[in-house]
């Protein structure tokens, strides 16, 4: 047992959402959790450390509810093409694109990709994030699908917990569009039997999987019993969103070009939405999704990464909330939720992580600053002084 004793500020993303001058008891999980003149004296006498924080803040760890986590390789030439002016399309034409990753995530062996993804999460460590969800995606095929799930499920715990999603992904050349959503069913009962997957996801998107592919492969995956989740609405409004409501899918994420009809059916439904506001800022897009709208009108809000080494190499959720502030008009304490207890929702999780309350896991980080203001106003500064992972502390 280990006592976090005199931290000027707890930001629990719970009720109350501050308590001052406060401490934290816990072992795996949150025992107690106070301020200090009401601390019992049994825990100080039990604890194995007592770790004094005056003058720091205290929050839960992050969670990431959108990366694609598991590849090989780069596409840092890529980017600098998008800095002089190449679009996706181009880039795409020139063998670059989620395609190019595939080609590279499947030369490559097991040991590799894992290896590769280890200093990857130790980067998400850094920053906060102690709970994250990891998508496939880059495999296309059966093989390579299986191969990436399986990294996932390995790396699970390892120390991040990781939520794992069967993502279709592209059109793999030389397919249709609903053949590519024929064959992602058949994988479907092998990956279930398995238990490799919690969720499924899929880029519906015009010309890449349309409504009529996307309402297929997500219907039979509720057949089976998964979650749903959908990227959609990011560059064209397709209905995606409707359809992610209408399915009950868990989140819809990205959702740039989302109408008012949409937020009003949204607002009425238990579906998160999942905003990922570097993708549009490492694009320069100067479209961002209507945030400020969203929160507005009841819709639960969650910010994530989209990790990915085509349009979001970042593993930086303070950066996300700074964006989400700056760039999304959420409040800091909005942001912080958002990157909490409603990231920890959009993967069902809020039962275990994303606030600091008694019964929780003890995913705690530890700031070098007095005021949890400061996580947005000291920008692309990281005072992380300690993190701990279900009550092991991991920086």
């Amino acid at each position: 047992m280990k006592i976090l004793k005199s931290a000027k500020q707890i930001f629990t993303s719970s009720n109350p959402l501050i308590i001052q001058n406060g401490s934290i008891v816990f072992d795996e999980k949150i025992l107690w959790i106070g301020k200090d003149e009401d601390l019992p004296k049994e825990y100080i006498k039990e604890a194995k450390e007592i770790i004094d924080v005056s003058n720091k803040v205290i929050m839960p760890g992050f969670v990431d509810p959108h990366t694609h986590l598991v590849f090989y390789g780069d596409r840092l030439n890529e980017f600098e093409l998008r800095l002089k002016g190449f679009d996706y399309l181009k880039i795409r034409e020139m063998g670059g694109g989620i395609l190019k990753t595939v080609k590279d995530t499947r030369k490559a062996s097991k040991d590799e990709i894992k290896n590769y993804v280890k200093k990857i999460i130790k980067n998400f460590i850094r920053y906060g994030t102690t709970t994250i969800e990891a998508k496939s995606g880059y495999g296309l095929d059966f093989e390579n699908e299986i191969k990436l799930l399986e990294i996932i499920n390995e790396l699970n715990e390892n120390p991040l917990t990781i939520a794992p999603t069967f993502l279709l992904h592209d059109v793999e050349e030389n397919k249709s569009a609903m053949d590519c959503v024929n064959e992602a069913i058949s994988y479907l009962k092998f990956i279930k039997d398995r238990n490799l997957a919690v969720f499924v996801d899929i880029f519906c998107e015009k010309g890449v999987f349309e409504i009529e592919e996307t309402k297929k492969f997500l219907s039979e995956a509720k057949k089976y019993g998964f979650l749903l989740k959908l990227h959609t609405d990011e560059f064209y409004n397709i209905g995606g969103s409707k359809l992610g409501v209408e399915l009950n899918a868990i989140s819809i994420d990205h959702l740039n070009e989302i109408t008012k009809e949409d937020i009003e059916i949204i607002s009425k439904s238990n579906t998160i939405c999942v905003l990922l506001p570097s993708t549009s800022f490492l694009l320069r897009k100067n479209k961002y999704p209507p945030a400020r709208e969203l929160i507005d009108n009841g819709c639960i809000v969650a910010l994530g990464t989209d990790f990915n080494p085509g349009t979001s190499f970042t593993q930086n959720m303070q950066f996300i909330i700074l964006l989400a502030v700056v760039i999304l008009k959420l409040t800091i304490e909005e942001a912080i939720l958002s990157a909490t207890i409603n990231s920890a929702k959009a993967i069902n999780m809020d039962k275990f992580v994303g606030s600091l309350e008694v019964g929780k896991f003890a995913d705690i980080l530890v700031f070098d600053f007095e005021d949890y203001r400061y996580l947005v106003y000291n920008s692309a500064i990281n005072n992380l002084e300690m993190v701990f992972k279900k009550g092991k502390r991991l920086i």
